[in-house]
């Protein structure tokens, strides 16, 4: 072993390179972190997108059935007031309203 390194940079040099090994590994540990928790965030967002996905789905097929609803009811609408004028007209002959 060459001891020539320690014998020029001394007790301090030996105590920095220890500090500068740990900062390495520090930073290693510390990005590995960051990676792990990126990929966790993605996998979440992927799931809510799927649940928005879903509820945007139920919400355009609710909807679809309060748009056809209304259809409908427009129809029946309608289709009583024409009922019910015929049956003014009627209930006025019968009563001697109309000629």
């Amino acid at each position: 072993m060459d001891f020539s390194k320690f014998s020029e940079y001394g007790l301090i040099g030996l105590i920095i390179g220890v500090l500068f090994f740990f900062l390495w590994r520090m930073l290693i540990w510390v990005m590995t972190f960051i990676k792990e928790i990126t990929e966790r965030h993605e996998r979440e967002r992927i799931r809510w997108q799927e649940t928005y996905d879903k509820q945007i789905d139920t919400l355009n097929k609710i909807s679809n059935n309060i748009d056809e609803h209304d259809k409908r009811a427009d129809e029946r609408g309608r289709y009583v007031r024409e009922e019910h004028k015929q049956m003014v007209e009627i209930l006025g002959r019968i009563n001697g309203y109309t000629k």
